[in-house]
């Protein structure tokens, strides 16, 4: 990728028009159109400009490693206009850029571990159980509450990245190399919806429709049955309620990181309580003004892989410390130096 890409690249991800970033940086629109098609070459003092401008470090304009993704899979409330479509786009390009880069110069990089389609076939919603229980085999589980739900993902070779977006935005899926699945979620989410969205992903990479199933509702039954296992489901709330408890589902919250509505779509699904208690809970949730807001934010994850990996090569002596902050990217993390 050219200087010029990468200039046009940035400025997409920042979300400005040509003319906007020619304001910014006291130039015409027409100038910055022929630096990012290359009929003007910047200069250092111009590109260290750039760089404070469009909040990207120096080094990113002469980063080595470029990728094409496929068309991704946008979750989002409401349909995004392609203003922020580019920016998603163009941050989520850029951070796995970074990705990449560390993982070619420590040498790392984990292999695809995903379980066999036979495993993950449904024919009706309610095989979504047993694939669920199937991947939990498959990737050694158990049934405990998932401690990191990014970690496990990219134990297993999916490469999760949290950038930021408009809140409209939840997650999006997307192949790079036509092999490898990657998935970005919004940076701005609570914990608890963060990995929903997360194991929500993860099922429509996973699943294999063998019969007219409603995709979407699958992977939202798969994302309820992977974070909470039926079993312990059970074990939590009894196999037959008529009700259940603001209080009890505000802890088991805190204990699985699901959230207390999706709580309720759980045991609805296992038939634990009725369709016609579940609606009833949601209303009393909305009056209570706890359909956008719950009680108690359940603490965000993030993904340790590419951090570590950062880590070792500047312990290693392989990178500097500055280059260290550059691959972060954005996160502010505080590096010292070992004595």
């Amino acid at each position: 990728m050219s200087i010029g890409e990468r200039i046009k690249m940035a400025r997409m991800s920042a979300g400005l028009s040509q003319r906007s970033l020619a304001k910014e940086v006291g130039l015409s629109a027409m100038a910055i159109s022929k630096y990012e098609t290359g009929d003007i070459v910047p200069r250092s003092g111009f590109l260290l400009k750039l760089s404070t401008v469009l909040n990207v470090h120096p080094e990113y304009f002469f980063r080595s490693i470029s990728v094409d993704l496929s068309e991704p899979q946008y979750r989002c409330r409401k349909t995004l206009n392609k203003k922020d479509q580019r920016a998603i786009h163009g941050k989520t390009q850029e951070w796995l850029e970074r990705y990449l880069e560390i993982e070619l110069i420590t040498g790392e990089e984990k292999s695809l571990n995903l379980p066999s389609k036979k495993l993950c076939r449904i024919s009706i919603i309610e095989d979504v159980e047993d694939v669920s229980q199937n991947v939990r085999e498959e990737w050694n589980l158990g049934t405990d509450p998932i401690e990191n739900v990014m970690d496990v993902l990219e134990q297993h070779g999916i490469k999760v990245g949290v950038i930021e977006a408009t809140n409209e935005f939840d997650a999006l899926t997307f192949y790079y190399n036509n092999k490898t699945p990657v998935i970005a979620i919004n940076k701005n989410f609570p914990g608890d919806r963060q990995r929903y969205n997360l194991a929500h992903e993860l099922g429509h990479l996973l699943l294999q429709f063998e019969a007219d199933v409603d995709e979407e509702k699958a992977a939202h039954r798969f994302a309820g049955a992977f974070l909470v296992p039926k079993e312990m489901a059970y074990l939590e709330l009894g196999e037959h309620r008529k009700s259940l408890d603001f209080k009890e589902l505000y802890l088991l919250k805190q204990k699985y990181g699901l959230s207390m509505s999706a709580w309720i779509y759980r045991a609805k699904d296992l038939h634990i309580i009725s369709e016609t208690a579940a609606k009833r809970h949601w209303m009393q949730m909305n009056k209570l003004g706890w359909s956008k807001n719950e009680p108690f934010d359940y603490p965000q994850e993030f993904p340790t892989h590419m951090r570590l990996l950062i880590f070792r090569a500047m312990s290693e002596n392989k990178i500097s410390q500055s280059r260290a902050r550059e691959l972060i990217g954005d996160e502010m993390l505080e590096m010292r130096a070992e004595a």
